[in-house]
């Protein structure tokens, strides 16, 4: 189904360039570049976990904000706060040595203020813009241009450094990574741009109220957030530390890290193609859950197989799936709720994802220096496993379907 509505054809170019600019180059190489200029595993971790409880701390104040403010102004100043952190955090080599780590850690966290300003309006603003008919196909439109951008970066982040050095010879080995990162601050301003464009949302109206509509369903958002606390957690290990990975487990160049990343990004776009139906056929709690236990599957591969190519296939089944449960846990968190509940049903939702991402980032590097990747990603793969049957024999039976 095509998308008419013009805001959200503005989305899914945000979308897009959000995946060629972080998805695809800063995720393969920030973590590259921490690791040459000094930084181990363990502050690599806490620096990205550090950033991801910001991220859930901020997600109801930013839920208060959209509604406060609007869902337009919350997202345009998201992207603003978002663009500026990102974009500061790769010149953190040209602050003094003394001042880098407290450099990093404030720009690092300022854009998962506005990381959480997005994320928990975004979803709410595209329920208000879109159709009915539309939603599901907008969600999974989001993650689908997304994915196919983020291979694209993944593909520069993996060849550019290769012919940066080339040029710059081997006397400045970080000049390959910082002038490829550079590229991360251009695709922010262009957001930006592209983000003013979009219309206010219309509140919803509400045509019936009653004391059960105006009662928060306290216990069923607490087993939403287990549930997506429980998955993100799975799959947190792979998306913080799967690079660093193939960099020091298994002695993988960078072009050819990029060349896997890229190509874990541009499968999942059919994942996101089947999302529509996949959520039609099964709902979006039990597509939720079944994503989730396919995911926690092929973790288990990557901690069993130290090989490169194994490793590299099982991470692209991975993504490919989680990208389903992407778009169904968006308009899952929606459902459960009567319109009202929506931002708050969101906020809920992403603080699940960033405590989840950000647990598994913190421990992660720690976890990696006691019992090595191995260790990390059999019980990443354990917890995704108990979100879905978590999901699946509780949540499905207690979903409240709301338009």
């Amino acid at each position: 189904m095509p998308i008419r509505q013009p805001s959200l054809r503005r989305l899914l170019v945000v979308w897009a360039l959000l995946g060629f600019s972080y998805f695809g180059i800063q995720t393969v190489l920030q973590n590259l570049y921490l690791l040459r200029l000094g930084y181990g595993t363990e502050f690599i971790g806490v620096l990205i976990g550090s950033g991801q409880v910001l991220w859930a701390v901020c997600a109801l104040p930013a839920g208060y904000v959209g509604r406060r403010f609007g869902l337009r102004r919350a997202i345009l100043a998201g992207w603003i706060l978002s663009g500026l952190g990102n974009s500061l955090v790769v010149f953190v080599e040209f602050v003094p040595p003394e001042w880098r780590m407290p450099w990093l850690f404030f720009w690092w966290g300022l854009s998962w203020v506005g990381a959480a300003l997005n994320s928990v309006n975004n979803i709410p603003y595209v329920m208000a813009v879109a159709s009915p008919e539309e939603r599901n196909y907008a969600f999974a439109a989001q993650q689908g241009i997304q994915s196919l951008m983020a291979f694209v970066g993944s593909l520069v982040a993996g060849l550019l450094p290769g012919t940066i050095a080339a040029v710059v010879g081997p006397g400045d080995s970080l000049a390959p990574f910082r002038y490829t990162l550079w590229l991360v601050p251009l695709g922010y301003a262009l957001i930006v741009l592209v983000i003013v464009g979009i219309e206010p949302a219309a509140e919803p109206v509400h045509q019936q109220r009653s004391a059960n509509a105006d009662k928060a369903p306290l216990g069923l958002f607490a087993l939403f957030v287990i549930v997506v606390f429980l998955q993100t957690t799975g799959d947190g290990s792979l998306r913080a530390f799967f690079n660093v990975y193939l960099d020091r487990g298994l002695g993988v160049s960078t072009a050819q890290i990029g060349s896997v990343m890229g190509l874990a990004q541009l499968l999942p776009v059919i994942g996101a193609i089947l999302a529509p139906r996949v959520l039609s056929a099964l709902g979006p709690a039990r597509a939720y859950g079944a994503a989730a236990l396919a995911g926690g599957l092929f973790i288990v591969v990557v901690a069993l197989v130290p090989n490169w190519l194994v490793a590299a296939a099982a991470y692209t089944g991975a993504m490919t799936v989680f990208s389903i449960a992407g778009p169904a846990r968006n308009v899952f968190s929606q459902q459960l709720v009567v319109p009202r509940w929506r931002t708050t049903s969101a906020a809920l939702s992403t603080i699940g994802l960033a405590t989840g991402w950000a647990a598994t980032a913190m421990a992660g590097g720690y976890a990696i220096a006691m019992v090595g990747f191995p260790g990390l990603f059999g019980a990443s793969a354990l917890l995704a496993a108990t979100s879905a049957m978590t999901t699946l024999l509780y949540l499905r039976h207690r979903v409240q379907r709301v338009d």
